[in-house]
């Protein structure tokens, strides 16, 4: 006798005491160290349809896994139960019910779609995000349909969903004959052809489905897409429904608060406040490109004129407020003044530079990589490069950098 799926009819039975009518050790790979225990009667819904299975115990046992193995329900558990022990079942209801806002809120959704549209859902699963220490954070749905869909089609059939839920239509199970099942019109994924289960969400959807249901459209209690992109000739849509969409908006609202106070704006004036921020930006942004443009040729003639008036191989030139490109572009603009090596330090630190250093091609008795090596043995420099151009950080003083290069290193 196969088990009793009391989760089939009534998903809100959260204990059940079954008898165990078979245990034996697992020879599942990935579950060897585990027993499948199967009982006469139970409330854990394996996993199955993109949804995972319930979490619980037997008695204080906890259970691992819940598959259906060749029409049977197989727990999985850690701890050997004897065949004919009576045990008490229990789940985790809130679990579960979070997981049937959302499972359900997908078959609403879906179900308008395809009363609209005519497109199949061909892709759905659960994702949930996991604390630390297990407790559920989130979950949200996701499921693809094989047609294009508009921002615009997608607000409305959202309305209507939510138009549902507070209508407060039953939701029901059913599981009909083959006889039954040819006279009714239902959305499936797969095509079956026995064991049909039917999840009917009064006046709006009937889809097989083989998940534990809510009882009415009012326990989703809230829908919402927050997600959706084209995918394979057709959409992927992600949402949120119930306990997690009121979380998302909490987060959002708190969110979307701090953005207003620092935008200056009020209320759903977010976006106008960010374009002219944005706006601002960009101008800020042009006005600092000029400005280093304007910064860098006068460095570059500074520059210019030490090179002319000093005799040594090593131009040590400081430059603390400019980037990494200025300091090349300095370099690369005056490398063929001399048959010299130009080091520019810039963007000072608390404990010393960042450098670039480059040398004229024709300075060939000078390597810039045994430089580098000798820099970071007497001036606790990072970095590397090629005989052209090395680059890195120097941990020293303006004054050690300038005595260092005064004679050749």
């Amino acid at each position: 006798m196969k088990t009793l799926k009391i989760f089939d009819t009534d998903a809100f039975v959260d204990s059940n005491e079954a008898t165990v009518t078979d245990c034996k050790k697992s020879n599942k790979e990935g579950y060897e160290d585990y027993y499948e225990v199967i009982t006469d009667s139970t409330i854990f819904a394996p996993e199955g349809g993109g949804q995972k299975c319930d979490e619980g115990f037997f008695d204080d046992v906890k259970v691992i896994d819940v598959q259906e193995i060749n029409g049977e329900i197989v727990h999985f558990l850690e701890s050997e139960i004897k065949a004919d022990t009576k045990v008490l079942q229990k789940i985790d209801l809130n679990l579960r019910f979070r997981r049937m806002q959302n499972h359900n809120a997908e078959h609403l959704i879906c179900g308008l779609i395809h009363a609209k549209f005519g497109f199949d859902n061909v892709g759905f699963h659960l994702s949930e995000v996991r604390n630390d220490d297990g407790s559920l954070e989130s979950i949200e749905a996701i499921m693809d349909v094989d047609g294009p869909i508009s921002a615009e089609d997608l607000k409305e059939i959202e309305m209507k969903a939510n138009v549902a839920i507070s209508e407060n239509v039953p939701i029901y199970a059913i599981l009909p004959s083959a006889e039954e099942a040819e006279k009714i019109s239902y959305r499936s994924k797969l095509d079956i052809s026995e064991n049909l289960r039917l999840v009917i969400i009064d006046g709006y959807d009937v889809c097989a489905c083989c998940a534990p249901c809510l009882d009415s459209s009012a326990q989703i209690q809230l829908v919402k897409i927050v997600d959706f992109f084209p995918h394979r000739g057709g959409m992927r849509l992600t949402l949120k429904a119930g306990i997690d969409a009121v979380k998302d908006y909490i987060a959002l609202h708190d969110d979307n608060k701090g953005t207003m106070k620092i935008l200056s704006c009020e209320r759903g004036r977010c976006a106008e406040a960010a374009e002219r921020m944005n706006v601002k930006l960009t101008e800020a942004h042009e006005d600092k490109v000029s400005l280093k443009r304007q910064i860098t040729v006068m460095l570059e003639k500074e520059l210019k004129n030490t090179i002319r008036m000093q005799e040594s191989t090593y131009i040590v030139y400081f430059a603390d407020s400019i980037d990494e490109i200025q300091a090349r572009a300095l370099i690369n603009d005056n490398i063929n003044e001399a048959e010299k090596v130009i080091i520019v330090m810039f963007e000072k630190t608390d404990d010393g530079y960042r450098f670039v250093a480059g040398k004229n091609e024709n300075l060939t008795e000078i390597s810039l990589k045994d430089l580098a090596a000798k820099m970071r043995e007497k001036l606790n420099a990072r970095g590397g490069g090629s005989e052209q151009m090395i680059q890195g950080s120097i941990a020293a003083d303006r004054d050690t950098i300038s005595e260092y290069f005064k004679n050749e290193p």
